[in-house]
């Protein structure tokens, strides 16, 4: 490089950090005349724990994380979730019908037994939780006294 082309180097350099100052002088102003406002809170901000509003956290409010359903069921526990036992008695699901006969063996009834789901019996209702449970255990009780019997 030669001797005249760093002095060019040199003086456009300069010149361009002056044209840059004077253009930022002239978009930003005097900063010895700058001011800034500022407003007034409307509502001052307090460290004390408010009670939150009954209308929004209350037990009958909406909860998003929880399956809703809409139409003929109605959730009887209001707990949020259509057990099976709610769904049987709106409709919307058949209860599991009891074997019997030569097809019932205590280890089919202890499972059906230990399910969540309700029965149908062979009279024609529909038993759910402790009474689905205890039936089922008269008819295994019965099964048993047969064998007994026979043997």
């Amino acid at each position: 490089m030669k001797r005249s082309d760093i002095f060019t180097l040199i003086l456009i350099a300069g010149i361009g950090t002056l044209a840059a100052f004077f253009v930022c002088n002239a978009i930003l102003g005097d900063p010895d005349k700058a001011s800034v406002s500022f407003t007034a809170l409307r509502d001052v901000v307090s460290s004390s724990l408010d009670q939150p509003d009954p209308e929004i956290f209350n037990s009958y409010a909406i909860n998003p994380t929880v399956e809703v359903y809409v139409g003929d069921c109605e959730d009887i526990d209001r707990n949020g979730i259509l057990d099976t036992a709610e769904l049987i008695v709106c409709g919307k699901a058949a209860p599991e019908s009891l074997p019997t006969g030569e097809d019932a063996t205590v280890e089919e009834l202890t499972r059906i037994r230990e399910t969540d789901g309700c029965i149908a019996t062979p009279e024609g209702t529909t038993l759910c939780g402790d009474d689905k449970k205890s039936y089922i255990d008269e008819v295994i009780a019965g099964m048993n006294n047969t064998e007994n019997q026979e043997e």
